[in-house]
């Protein structure tokens, strides 16, 4: 596939596990939105980056793990 520009290839990789109910709760929601599954995980986790960021650029006291938004490490 050819980028228009080349800075728009997504060549980094992450490898992420999920347990099978959660691969099932995303296989339904990107079934619905009518997308692959790597396509909507990569769009929530930018999205979600980006409200973290903009969260903690605005409280910078909070800027220890997960306090901008109650994401914990462990679910």
């Amino acid at each position: 596939m050819a980028y228009d520009n080349p800075e728009h290839r997504r060549n980094v990789r992450h490898t992420v596990r999920f347990k099978a109910a959660d691969d099932a709760l995303i296989a339904v929601l990107a079934d619905r939105l009518g997308m692959q599954k790597a396509t909507l995980i990569e769009n929530m986790a930018i999205r979600q980056a980006e409200a973290e960021l903009q969260a903690l650029c605005a409280a910078p006291g909070a800027a220890q793990r997960g306090t901008a938004s109650g994401i914990s490490a462990n679910r």
